[in-house]
Order: C-alpha cells, then structure tokens, then sequence
C-alpha cells in the first residue's frame, strides 16, 4: 500500500484534537436527555465523568481516548457542569483496569458505534475517491474523511492509518484522472506529444520552453511567432473536450506542473502521468496563445494610431510658427475687408493695402503645404501602414474562427472575405461587399475615392478590434475574448437555480419590485435634501444657480496627537526585516502556507521561504539576495519560488495575517473592520521589461505596471493584482473584494476617481457593497431620477436624462444571471466590467447596467452632499492606502524600484511577496505598538484613548529594510516580545 506524507505534524494533531471553544463544544459536546439518562446509571461520579467524556471524543473528533490523557479544561469543565459533577473527579477514573474496557463495551453497543474493519475500510476508500477528484489538498480530503468516520460512527483509528488512506486516494485520483485525459489519444497524438520534450529545431529549448515563452515586445515578428507556436499545438489536434470531466483543481494542479517542470523531469515521469500533464499544458497553453495573439493585434493596431497621433503632434510643434503667421494674416485681411464692405470701399483695393498680390500668392502656396490630411482618414490610414497590414490582418483572420452576435453579421462576412482574398481565393473585392459596419464618418471620406481591397481591409480589422474588445465578436478557443455569454453561467442551470432559490445575490427577483423600492427611497432622499439646500443647512456645501459647489475638507487629526503618539513609536526596539518576518512567522505560522505544488509538504527550513519572499518583496532578485544571505543558494531560491511561491500559497499567507492584525485589540480602533479602500501604486520598467508595459500620461512618460492593492480599515493589505498601467483601475475594484482568503466582512469600499464608474455603482450594488468613492469633479456629474419625480428647482439644474425603466425591465434578468456569475466565481468581476464597459452602445446588459449604476451614483451623491462624515470617512479611508504606498515603496526599493520581470506572472509574484512583507510589518508594528501603549499606562502616562485612533502601525524607521539580510536565533522565547527600547524590564508577553 502506498505511504507518502500527505499531512504536517501541525494538521494531524489538529484533526485528532479535542474541541476547546465554546462554539465547538456547544455543537459537538451538548449531552442529550437519552446520553444523560445512560451516564447517570454509571454509579460514581468519577465514572459518569470518565464515560461522558470519551462519549463525546468519540462522537468529536471520533476517536477513543487515549489511557492518561490529558484532557484540556475546557471541554472538561463543559461535560463536567452538564452533569453537575467536579471536574477534578476525572482523576479518579478508571483506577479499576476493567472499567475502561467495560465502558467501552458499552458505548459500543449502546450507542453504535464500531471498530473499521476491512470491507468498511475498502468501502470508505472508494467513497473518497471522487472527493479526492475534486480537491489536491491531503489535509482537507483527511477532513473530509473524518467527517465521514463520524457520520457512520465508525470510530476513527490512528492517524498513520488515515493518512494512508488519503494518500491512497490521491493516489487513485492522479491516475483516473490521466486516464480520463489520455484514454482517447490516438498514436499520432501520443506521439505528437512526446516530441514536445526534444529539442526545437531553431531554438536552444525543448518544444514545449519554446512555446511557453512569452509573447515579448509587440511588433510583427513577435506576433507571427506566436502563431508559430500555436501552429505548433495545433498539430496535434487535442480536444478541449478532453478536460471536461476533470475538476478545475485538478486541472490547475497539471498544468501548474506543466509550467514549472523541464522537459527533462517530465521525461522521469511515467508515461501516462507524463502525456497527462502534456495535455493539460498543451491545452492550456493553446488558450493562453490565442489571448496572447488578440491582444497583441489589439496593440499593432493601437500603434497604427498612435503612430499618426504622433506625427500630427511633431507637424504642428513644427509648422506652429508659420501656422500662426497665417492666422495673423487671416485676421488681418478679414478686418480689411470687413471694414471694406462696411465703408462702402473697393475690397480688393483693402486687400491690397494689407499685402501684395504677388506675397499673397507666396502666401497660399505655403499655406496649402502647411494643409495636411485627416489624421483618422481610413485611406490614409490603410495607404501608410499597408505593410504591417498585409503581415499580420490576412494571419490574424485566417488563424482564428471568430463568432458574432447577430447585430455584427455584416462584419463576420467582411472577415471571411478578408479571410478568401488572403488565402487567393478571391481574387478581388467583391461588388457585394458589405460595408453597413464602417464608420459613417469613414464611409463619407471613401465614397469621395472609392473602396479598395486595401482600405476595406484596414475597415475591417480595425472594426474586428473594436468588437472583440465588446464582446460582439468573439474568437473560439479564447479565454479573455470569450463571448460574453459563455463567461456566464449557462442559462439552463441559472434558470433552475432562480427556482430553487434564493439567488445568492441581494437583489429581488423582479425588476418591479427593485424599481419601486429605489423610487420610494430616491423620492424621499431627494426632499430631505432638498429640504436642506433651501435653508442652507447644508455643511461646508453651496448649491445655488445650479453650481454645486463643496469646500475642501478641514484636517480631522488635532494638532496635539503628534505629540500624544510619538511616544509609542519610540518605545519599538529597531528590528532587521528579516528578525521581524521570523517573528511574525513565529506567531502566525504564516510560512506553512507555502505548500509545495505536487506533495502540498512545508519546507522543512521557513527561514529559506522567508528568504525567497524577501528576495521578490524587495525587488532584490535571486541572484543578490543569495549573495547577500549565505542561508540559501540562487538556485534553491529559483527552486522555492517555483515549487512552494504561487498566487494561492501567497494568498492564503496573506489571509492569516490579516486575520491576525483584524484580531489584535489596538487594531480595533483603526476601524470597525467593516470598510476597506483600493488604490493602484505605479512601478516603472526598467529596459529590458518595457515591451511589456504600458503608459499611463497621468502617471509618468515611463512604461509601468501597477500593484492594485486593497486596504481594510485596519491597516491590512488583503489583496493585490497587477494590472497595465494604462488600463482603468474601475474593472479591478471588486475582484479584491470578492476574492480574498481572510475572514473579513466587507461592507463599505473606497477609491479615488480612478475607480470611478457607473458600472462599479451598480456591481457592488448588486454584490452587497456600499460604494463610496471619492469622485473628483463632482459638480459637473449629473443626477439621474426616476421620471415624474420633481426634484425642486435648487437641484434641477443638476438632473441629467431620466433613468431608463423600461431598460432596465428588460434586461433584468441578464442583470441577475451576471451578479450571480460573479458572485459564484463563474466569471470574474474584472473580465466582465472590461467586457461590458468597453463598447456599451451595442450591448443591451451593459446599457441596463449603466441605468442601475447612475441610480445607485445618484443616491451616494446625495449622502456625499448632505453629510460631512461621508467625505471625511472616504478621505480618511483612502489615506491609509495612500501611506501603505508610502511604505511599500521604501520596502522595493532595490534597482531604483523598477521592475525588471517580462512575464505577468514574475510581476505578480512581486506584488504579492511585497503585499505579504507590508502586511506582515503592519502587523509586527501593531503588536508592539499595543505593548508600548500598556507600558506606558504602567508608568502612569496613559495616551488619550480619542488619539488613538490617529496612530498608524505603518512607520518603518525602527526598521533595518536595508542590505542586512541576516537570520539570527529567537531573541526571546515563545510567547514573549522583545524588550521595548529604553526599557531594562524582562521581555514582555504578547497577552501582558
């Protein structure tokens, strides 16, 4: 039978362990009248105490009591007060070696239970196996299987045993599953898939590095060698089907395998395990390609535009001088004729007063030069950028099958003729082509020329791109380009899960009802408003002839907290950062999330998980931090990044300390841990990474990538993804929100104006969330109401169009199916908002959206303007994000704080170690910033509790971040903190 390690000592003795707080005991340990009236036939307290408790163990966690153990005072007490019994009595019991047996022999025959036997155990075996399919994780299929044990009162053996068991199961699974995957490939496609391993015909790597690389800098040879790649897979003909039967877990599992081992370990492995582990990659890396080929045709075409922009800047910063001559001269010969025709004199006499004939010639002939097309002219357009057109819109449509929404059939025709004249098959544009998608304003300026093959072309892709980007069309095999419908979840399934109810949204059922809930409230809000505008009762807030206006906020922190605080902060002891992270990992544990991918085994060293984590979070790189820390090697850090360093284990890390700073008391003065705050913080590129980057003019003239973190009022980094600088922050807001690994309650969120969005207002809306951002420039944002609701004449001037019922009515469903969708993970937030926000006239849900994002905007605006505490709140809220940024700047500040990494992934990587790191130290700062504010309570120096909470754990000058990567042995024992500075007292103890 195969035994492997699949549990940590920490997971077996919490499987096994007594239940100890009141919630557990109060479920598992609750004595019924029939137990009691069993117990109390037992004669002497000691034995009715003895025989309850192990009634209880065996029922929770399952398992007999072990002789002499020790019983914790908890459970002991809990069982003890039901039968109004001494919980000392417990000493005595058994002190008769038969009445141990005996009572044994009892429960087993008077409560059922029973030993496992081999048809039960062969039995439970099967039943875990399609557990197993389902999960990767050994600790929660053992769950699973205790769980099991309890329900059939089979009485749970020793824990070697279950852990064979489970490994057992895991066993099985990877092999069900490599047979589901490679049952049905044919010898070619074994074959084809074998040949991944070798080496590429024109490149130092294996097939298959080769085509795992990244797509590198946009341009034409980049994108035709992504579809090299994709040809490559293509070959070999595999199924997507193929993955149907497998669970997502499992499949994750694979292909995160495919993407780290070599071609050489995968050659180790035995061949079905091997093809297993290359179908999910090849499948997955097809998909992952084709994301990659739109995206990068997303982005030639962009340049195309950008390029034109460009050129029209560089002519007018040329021409200006001799533009504005010629405007002079203009005005000039205006005025003179003007004054001409008013004088009753000869105009061409005037005209020649202002200038000569002969220099007025000069003159419109440079004029005319000066004179330069449209910049937006489609003929222009196709005729400057024909070479790139030809290489890579012919490729483009004849290496995708593309799908489109009825509205766009005109534009799928323009495909495939794009598609024939590419492949010859058509030798010229047909008569018939159809031209009803082109832009008007492009179809005025080529009937003056005509249509040609190449402006059609240019026409064609460059309305392809803008309904791939809405979702109109879509490319088959896509993930991010999928259409619209297929992110959701599956109409037939949503319709019975609106049946079964409740939908796991808050929203009605019908859009009737949700209607007449948002008028009654709008029309009650809108009069006690305006209520407020006509006395002038309004705070710091002006609305009259229709302008709003809202005054700056005053400072809400009094002058005197400074110097209240500063005390605390000079009682930290200084720290290395790599002390601070031990200690962290000392009382959370934190570093036992990095599992390993395959084994899910902890690195017997945390110090050496420590090590990587510090290496991305101060952006310092594997080969300096291993010449800076002789812990570990550059490659056992390459080797611990790519094996136990993943966005799950970095999430689950993250959500224990944040759940750990969410239960330190000081904390608790931070806020209510009800609200939280997002913000994007910029990282430039350095050169060898700028291909992959974007530029956001707002933020710098550098490519960049942004970290989007999420902030709770309590200082803790809960979530954190990297976006495109360029990209807008308002589709990322509630993907934080609704993903995180912590046990938080989320119920109000803030941002700035960059997360800003009609369609943001109505999913958090629909998702359960208050959204209360900051939005700059309020005054010139309308309100939007119901139509028949009279608003008074102070803020008619500020109401907009009317809400749109009868869209909302009809789209009310499709609202339902995607909240749902993302509620349930089906789809993400972001993909959807991207989706849906990036063409809305043609798509009906996004419009439907819109109207229900404007309603909930107007009635936040409407709390924005009447309370004060609202803008206070939000500002406040988004500072704390905004000194977090503070600090993780002075944390990556290695390389100037550019990052240097091509992939998403490395750059992910980085973003999530540097959340953990900040997370970490705000926790570390607010432990002992706790343990400074009781010392000096000791001394009789109290800090005001109303100053508290002014006081930020997110300072770092006590804080060594610097070039010291050394680790040094515990400076105090377990459950101590070290000494305060300035302090000749013991070492403290975290509950002191």
């Amino acid at each position: 039978m195969p035994h492997r390690a699949v549990l940590t000592e920490g997971q077996r003795d919490a499987l096994l362990a007594l239940p100890d707080t009141e919630l557990d005991l109060v479920r598992h340990w609750t004595l019924s009248a029939d137990d009691l009236r069993v117990i109390v036939s037992r004669r002497r307290p000691h034995n009715r105490l003895g025989f309850a408790v192990q009634l209880c163990a065996l029922r929770y966690p399952g398992r007999l009591l072990r002789p002499g153990e020790l019983i914790p005072n908890a459970p002991l007490a809990f069982v003890a007060d039901q039968l109004d019994v001494d919980p000392e009595a417990l000493a005595g019991y058994a002190s008769r070696g038969p009445t141990r047996y005996e009572h044994l022999d009892t429960l087993r025959d008077v409560f059922g239970f029973r030993q496992l036997s081999r048809p039960a155990r062969a039995e439970l075996q099967a039943w875990l196996l399609p557990a197993a399919l389902a999960t990767t994780g050994g600790a929660e299929l053992a769950r699973m299987l205790l769980d099991e044990f309890r329900r059939r009162q089979i009485i749970v053996p020793g824990i070697t045993l279950v852990e064979r068991m489970v490994a057992r199961a895991l066993l099985d699974a990877e092999r069900h599953v490599a047979e589901l995957l490679t049952r049905k490939l044919t010898a070619e496609q074994r074959d084809g898939l074998e040949g991944l391993l070798v080496p590429h015909a024109t490149a130092r790597t294996s097939v298959l590095a080769w085509v795992r690389q990244p797509p590198g800098r946009p341009g034409r040879r980049a994108f035709s060698a992504i579809l090299d790649r994709l040809a490559a897979l293509r070959v070999l003909r595999l199924n997507p089907a193929l993955t149907d039967a497998v669970h997502p877990e499992r499949l994750r599992r694979l292909t995160g395998e495919g993407a780290r081992l070599t071609a050489q370990h995968l050659a180790t492995l035995n061949p079905s395990r091997r093809r297993a582990v290359l179908v999910a990659t090849a499948l997955e890396t097809q998909v992952t390609l084709t994301d990659d080929a739109v995206l990068m045709f997303e982005r030639l075409f962009g340049q195309m535009f950008r390029r034109v922009e460009r050129r029209e800047e560089a002519a007018l910063k040329r021409d200006r001088r001799n533009i504005t001559a010629k405007i002079r001269l203009l005005a000039r010969l205006s005025d003179a004729l003007l004054a001409a025709r008013s004088n009753g004199d000869d105009p061409l006499a005037a005209v020649e007063r202002v200038i000569g004939w002969d220099e007025l010639g000069s003159e419109v002939e440079e004029a005319k030069r000066l004179v330069r097309p449209d910049p937006l002219d489609p003929v222009e357009l196709a005729r400057s950028n024909f070479p790139i057109l030809r290489q890579i819109g012919p490729a483009f449509v004849q290496a995708f099958t593309f799908g489109a929404v009825p509205a766009c059939l005109a534009l799928a025709r323009g495909v495939e003729i794009v598609r024939l004249l590419g492949t010859g098959r058509l030798r010229k544009l047909p008569a018939d082509a159809p031209v009803g998608f082109i832009r008007q304003t492009w179809r005025r300026r080529i009937g003056r020329d005509g249509m040609d093959r190449r402006t059609y072309e240019f026409c064609v892709l460059a309305e392809l791109r803008d309904r791939l980007r809405a979702g109109d069309m879509w490319v088959e095999g896509s993930r991010r380009y999928r259409a619209v419908a297929q992110q959701l979840i599956p109409a037939p399934v949503f319709a019975a899960m609106r049946e079964a109810g409740p939908l796991p949204v808050p929203l009605p059922g019908s859009a009737a009802e949700w209607l007449a809930g948002k008028r009654e409230v709008l029309a009650r809000r809108l009069g006690e408003v305006a209520t407020k505008v006509g006395a002038d009762a309004l705070e710091d807030v002006s609305l009259r002839a229709g302008r709003l206006r809202i005054s700056p906020l005053k400072a809400s922190t009094p002058d005197e907290a400074e110097g209240a605080l500063a005390p605390l902060y000079a009682h930290l002891p200084p720290i290395r950062v790599t002390d601070l992270l031990a200690d962290v990992d000392r009382w959370t544990g934190f570093t036992g999330c990095f599992t390993h991918l395959t084994t899910r085994r902890t690195h017997d060293d945390p110090r050496a998980v420590l090590t990587a984590v510090l290496a991305d979070a101060t952006n310092l790189g594997h080969a300096r931090m291993a010449e800076a820390c002789d812990l570990v090697s550059q490659r056992q850090l390459g080797w611990l990044s790519s094996w136990h360093l993943r966005e799950e284990t970095y999430g689950t890390a993250l959500a224990r300390l944040v759940n750990a700073q969410h239960r330190m008391p000081l904390a608790a003065l931070f806020g209510s841990g009800a609200s939280s705050s997002s913000d994007g913080q910029h990282f430039p590129l350095n050169r060898r990474a700028q291909a992959t980057g974007a530029v956001n003019p707002h933020k710098g003239s550098e490519p960049a990538a942004s970290f989007y973190t999420h902030v709770s009022d309590r200082y803790a980094p809960f979530h954190s993804k990297v976006i495109s600088a360029g990209a807008g922050e308002a589709a990322h807001v509630l993907d934080g929100l609704l993903h995180h690994g912590a046990d938080l309650s989320i119920e109000r969120h803030h941002t700035d104006g960059g997360g800003v969005s009609d369609h943001v207002f109505a999913m958090c809306h629909g998702m359960g969330f208050l959204f209360a951002p900051r939005i700059p420039n309020l005054s010139a944002r309308r309100l939007h109401l119901f139509k028949g609701l009279d608003p008074g004449p102070d803020i008619a001037p500020l109401v907009g169009e009317a809400i749109d019922e009868e869209l909302i009515t009809a789209h009310w469903t499709d609202v339902l199916r995607l909240m749902t969708s993302v509620r349930t993970g089906a789809t993400s937030a972001s993909a959807m908002l991207e989706r849906l926000g990036s063409y809305p006239r043609a798509n009906g849900l996004a419009l439907a959206l819109r109207e229900i994002g404007r309603m909930e905007r107007t009635l936040f605006t409407l709390d924005w303007i009447e309370h004060p505490d609202e803008r206070r709140r939000a500002t406040r809220e988004l500072n704390k994000g905004e000194a977090e940024n503070a600090l993780k700047r002075a944390i990556f500040f290695h390389r100037a704080g550019r990052l240097r990494d091509h992939g998403l992934q490395a750059q992910s990587h980085r973003a999530s170690a540097l959340n953990l790191v900040a997370g970490a130290i705000v926790l570390w700062n607010t432990t002992y910033l706790e343990a400074a504010m009781r010392h000096l309570k000791r001394q009789g120096r109290p800090v005001p509790i109303d100053m508290l909470a002014h006081l930020s754990p997110l300072g770092w000058q006590h804080i060594n971040l610097t070039g010291d990567y050394l680790w040094t042995e515990p400076a105090t024992k377990p459950g101590q903190l070290r000494p305060l500075r300035s302090m000749l007292s013991p070492p403290l103890s975290r509950a002191a």
